[in-house]
């Protein structure tokens, strides 16, 4: 599952020196804003990151969560790189991403926008489960430093963000066992 999220940039966070690093920092009508692109697994839990400035679009963020995080099938042998399906939401419905998706053989549920041809490997009853990564974002949003964004340069930031992740990972075990 994919899914980006708008953080807000305390005003103190801008500022750093071009010099120190790249910041990922974007200004839209909100104010400073950072844009936080995730990708689940089929328990809603993180399994890749990444930070882009608030006003880029969502596509930009898919090349990368698909480059890093393996998922555990939990059968013997290596993770999977390439996930079975994905399941994301309209913002992500293009032609290009479409068919990206299933020259790599993977099965994307995504619901068509009014301007495009309909899916026909949307499936209504598996985008339920998409609620798991809209969640995963209000979880890490519990996290004050995520949901307000205070660090000047985005590796700072992106750390925290995968210290929270880590949390998410260990309560999830806790409820499992």
């Amino acid at each position: 599952m994919l899914d980006s999220s708008v953080i807000r940039a305390h005003a103190h966070a801008a500022g750093a020196r071009k010099a120190a690093g790249e910041q990922a920092l974007g200004r839209s009508r909100g104010g400073f804003s950072t844009k936080l692109h995730l990708r689940a697994d089929a328990y809603g839990r993180p399994v890749a990151l990444h930070v882009t400035a608030g006003e880029r679009h969502d596509l930009l963020g898919v090349g990368p969560l698909f480059e890093q995080g393996a998922l555990r099938t939990g059968r013997p042998g290596r993770p999977r790189w390439k996930p079975a399906t994905v399941i994301v939401d309209k913002a992500y419905s293009t032609a290009g991403l479409l068919a990206a998706f299933r020259c790599k053989h993977i099965v994307p549920i995504i619901p068509s926008r009014a301007d495009q041809p309909a899916n026909p490997d949307f499936d209504r009853d598996a985008y339920r489960r998409r609620n798991l990564v809209e969640r995963l974002v209000g979880k890490l949003k519990q996290f004050r430093r995520v949901a307000t964004r205070y660090d000047k340069l985005d590796a700072h930031y992106l750390a925290f963000v995968q210290l929270a992740s880590v949390m998410v990972w260990l309560r999830s075990l806790n409820d499992i066992y």
